[in-house]
């Protein structure tokens, strides 16, 4: 950038080189990127780019050095750097240090009804129910409500509106054995599994 003689480099360009090595997966190009702009242009660090860190660590799998990093972090980073960890160990079923970063976002006092949502389908997964009604309990107290799931679908002229854990459809007790039907098809002639680790209530 600077031999071919554009203005110095930002704070903000750096967030967008490092928020492009996230998506394209460039681990060791995003470390140089940030060790220049702390070295080389003696720029400190803000939350973005500490965050954008984090996320290229937890998009390529390296969760411990993510949490690593994390813990690091010279600077307050409230809740944002946890959560991205946490979102990043429920997609690859790091149960572990799932419930660590869980933990950390309940400790600092998280609102966000995800977080203990999250945090109760890890716990579910390792079979730890007593941490799950914990965390359920936490998240009542402290107001962080979850409006429920809904879905829709016009059939006839009709719509058909689907609310979770709402039985007063007409036709529940039909639609239920018709997902239990496709479920044993799709399991015994196609071969698919499908993953329940983080479904807390299934068809039954």
């Amino acid at each position: 950038m600077l031999l071919e003689g554009l203005t110095k480099p930002d704070d903000v360009t750096f967030v967008n080189i490092l928020s492009a090595c996230s998506h394209m997966g460039l681990v060791e190009e995003a470390w140089q990127h940030f060790n220049t702009m702390v070295n080389e242009f003696a720029m400190v660090p803000t939350l973005d780019h500490y965050a954008c860190m984090v996320d290229v660590l937890s998009r390529a799998g390296l969760l411990r050095e993510a949490t690593e990093f994390i813990e690091s972090v010279p600077i307050d980073h409230g809740l944002c750097l946890w959560r991205i960890l946490l979102s990043a160990c429920r997609n690859y079923r790091s149960y572990e240090l799932g419930a660590y970063a869980g933990e950390k976002l309940i400790e600092l006092g998280s609102m966000e009804s995800s977080t203990y949502v999250i945090l109760s389908s890890i716990y579910n997964a390792l079979g730890r129910r007593r941490d799950v009604e914990r965390v359920r309990g936490v998240m009542k107290t402290r107001g962080a409500t979850k409006d429920p799931g809904c879905s829709w679908i016009e059939l006839k002229g009709v719509v058909h509106v689907f609310v979770v854990r709402d039985g007063m459809h007409p036709w529940v007790d039909e639609i239920r054995d018709g997902i239990r039907r496709l479920l044993k098809h799709m399991e015994d002639d196609e071969g698919y599994h499908p993953a329940f680790d983080f479904v807390l209530d299934q068809v039954g």
